[in-house]
């Protein structure tokens, strides 16, 4: 009998593709991949396949996966075209499948080539016909048939199968990703989240010629098999997911992966990036979907930096030049998607052509189209240029979104979207739209009981927020009886400072910020050492941001941690020529926003900063609480709006002096944008641009993100 619904979502976790992994696991995942595809080679060599279009069903990221991989090697790895083979949809047979990894990758790959073998799409298990016991997991191709009792034989590749391709190629730099699950739980989730796991009434069997295949690769022969790495979405026994963005569908281990190797330069800073984008969905989902790693106790190959190419990070890269010149294509997978989603007007700069400027006009997903400013660039702009961010622009107008939960009956979703409308920047959306939350109904349970999850269908007209994972956020829901109207009206200040949080994360630039700073997390009792350090891509440099605490280097799969009981603190470093201003804000699991750096013997923020070139401070220590975000923000300018909007509007959080709850939390928020505007009025005006959003200069400020879990 499957889950209910709830039930099944809240043990889910669903994005954790994302985020569920630790700075030190997902090290050593990236660093395979990015050492196999960075290493001199003669010839790199690449099989995608993904497959959106299943009889009967469907998903809709697995295309757009193979795409994100496509433009990656080409543009950041330095793939040819002609070497990338793809096979998508109607092309991704079975039989094609493995024909064409014998005639593209095992017949053409030599010693020291590089290989890359990529499947999105639909996973399940198979019981193997000589021993009906034995399950095997497999990918489900195109051509998929629905077993039955009479015939239970399918057109699946055995994993097994795709491991021994996998070992006979010639050459030690091969690597497969997998986006791909193979435990169905019996249901699907509803909104913005898809599982890869293909529904089957009964176990199927593999074909003969499947079976043939992989006797015949396991024949002894005077080969050699090589070692192999393969990165999976998830664990065999979890889910993996895809998930709607704004404008496109992609599964989350992909989109997750691609997206932070545009910004890295060595595998320590990969682990860095991913890290901090990633772990800020944790807090509103749970832990039931973590990438692992095949055969991770092979060493991976040398000779990270082979080509100049390699050295530089980039949010994105030209892919057409149009109308002579004029205008440009570009493909924007390094940019993070809650960014992607608001950058309207925003201005990227040629890495290839130092000084040249691009104003973006419109997005459709993951692609723009972007006016050359001034109607020339210095050199010859070309497909394949990479583009930085330069000027983020962010409407002033950035709300919230509420997706209205299916248990909602009829007149409660009209209710509740009349009462969503009367909230200034709120909106109510379908249940199967793209959203910020959720809202519904909270089952009949103790708020402790609901937020671990329990079985839908115990309701009594208890209303609450939810994440997208269906997680019920802390202190939302409202007592029995309750009219939808009233639990909206109930809702207003949870929602300020939902949206107050969603526009500080707008900031994180620690991809395409410039600042040299950074920052550590440590513990000073009832154990001393470091958690974790951050900073800027483009500012410190690799060998500062390799810098782990013990947790990290266990190993251990989780966000960071960090012991109950443990007094942390935060050491803030400028490295630079200027000096520095900060703010540290934070959120917890009871939902409030935190200012971190106010004087801890009163309740009037005073002044912080600047901290000079060469020097360093410590934010007041405190005690960990539940499951925290911190967003580090160093500017060049003072944040004197910030500083007024904190006037009065704090409150002081017990036993934790150093600590204070924001009153205002949308106004002080708003109040940092505009700070950042204000400091970025030079920058702007430089690049040429006039506009009423908020125009932020990324190469003025810098906002580091840190996520922990008290254990």
């Amino acid at each position: 009998m499957g889950l209910k619904r709830r039930n099944f979502l809240q043990q889910a976790g669903w994005v954790l593709a994302a985020i569920g992994i630790s700075e030190a696991g997902w090290e050593r995942l990236g660093d395979r991949y990015y050492r196999a595809l960075a290493q001199p080679t003669s010839r790199k060599l690449a099989l995608l396949v993904g497959v959106d279009k299943y009889p009967g069903s469907g998903l809709h990221g697995c295309v757009t996966d193979v795409e994100l991989q496509r433009q990656l090697l080409m543009y950041r790895f330095g793939f040819g075209p002609s070497d990338i083979l793809t096979l998508t949809d109607s092309q991704a047979t079975r039989e094609n499948i493995e024909t064409a990894f014998v005639t593209h990758l095992t017949q053409q790959a030599k010693p020291g080539d590089v290989v890359v073998f990529h499947f999105s799409g639909c996973g399940s298990r198979l019981s193997l016909s000589e021993s009906p016991t034995v399950i095997q997991n497999s990918l489900v191709p195109m051509d998929d048939v629905v077993p039955t009792l009479d015939n239970r034989v399918v057109n699946d590749i055995l994993e097994e199968t795709l491991l021994l391709l996998m070992r006979s190629l010639k050459t030690e730099s091969a690597i497969a990703i997998l986006d791909t699950g193979y435990h169905y739980p019996g249901i699907n989730p509803a909104g913005n989240f898809q599982i890869r796991t293909r529904p089957r009434p009964i176990v199927a069997s593999p074909s003969i010629g499947e079976l043939d295949l992989r006797d015949r690769l396991k024949l002894p022969t005077n080969q050699i098999y090589t070692p192999t790495t393969v990165l999976t979405a998830a664990s065999p026994t979890q889910f993996a997911t895809e998930i709607q963005w704004n404008g496109f569908t992609a599964g989350l281990f992909t989109y997750a992966l691609t997206q932070t190797l545009w910004w890295t330069t060595s595998p320590s800073s990969l682990q860095v990036s991913f890290s901090r984008g990633a772990s800020q969905v944790e807090q509103i989902t749970g832990r039931a979907q973590q990438p692992q790693i095949l055969n991770e106790d092979l060493k991976a190959p040398s000779g990270m930096f082979s080509t100049s190419m390699l050295n530089l990070s980039a949010d994105g890269a030209v892919s057409v030049v149009e109308d002579g010149g004029k205008t440009v294509q570009l493909w924007l997978a390094g940019l993070p998607p809650e960014v992607l989603e608001c950058c309207g007007g925003s201005v990227f700069s040629s890495v290839s052509s130092e000084g040249g400027k691009l104003l973006l006009l419109r997005r459709t997903g993951l692609a723009a189209q972007a006016q050359v400013l001034d109607g020339k660039i210095p050199g010859q702009l070309a497909a394949g240029d990479l583009v930085r961010e330069e000027i983020r622009v962010l409407p002033r107008n950035i709300g919230l979104t509420v997706a209205l939960n299916s248990d909602l009956e009829r007149i409660e979703r009209v209710d509740a979207t009349s009462a969503f409308a009367i909230l200034a920047q709120v909106s109510a959306v379908g249940g199967d739209q793209r959203a910020d939350y959720r809202f519904g109904r909270v089952p009949e349970t103790t708020s402790s009981q609901a937020a671990a999850g329990y079985e839908a269908g115990l309701y009594r007209g208890r209303y609450g927020l939810f994440s997208l994972g269906e997680t019920l956020i802390p202190h939302t829901e409202g007592d029995g009886g309750e009219a939808v109207k009233m639990a909206v009206q109930r809702l207003t200040p949870q929602l300020q400072t939902l949206l107050a949080m969603k526009l500080l994360r707008l900031t994180a630039n620690e991809g395409s910020s410039r600042l040299k700073v950074r920052a550590m997390l440590a513990t000073l009792a009832p154990q001393a050492g470091t958690v974790a350090q951050r900073s800027p891509v483009r500012g410190i440099g690799d060998g500062l941001s390799s810098l782990r605490g013990e947790s990290e280097k266990s190993g251990s799969l989780g966000i960071l941690s960090v012991n109950a009981g443990s007094l942390i603190q935060y050491r803030l470093y400028n490295d630079g020529d200027r000096p520095v201003y900060f703010m540290v804000f934070g959120s917890d699991s009871s939902g409030r926003l935190l200012v971190l750096n106010s004087d801890g013997e009163t309740s009037v923020p005073r002044p912080t900063g600047p901290i000079a070139p060469g020097a360093n401070l410590s934010v007041p220590s405190a005690l960990a609480i539940g499951l925290g975000e911190t967003l580090i923000i160093f500017s060049e300018s003072p944040f004197d709006r910030t500083l007024t909007a904190l006037q009065g509007g704090m409150q002081q959080v017990r036993d934790a002096l150093p600590i204070r709850v924001l009153l205002n939390p949308l106004n002080v928020a708003r109040a940092v944008l505009e700070d950042l505007n204000a400091a970025s009025m030079t920058g702007v005006k430089k690049v040429g641009i006039s506009t009423d959003d908020l125009a932020l200069d990324v190469s003025v400020w810098a906002t580091l993100s840190f996520v922990y879990r008290v254990v």
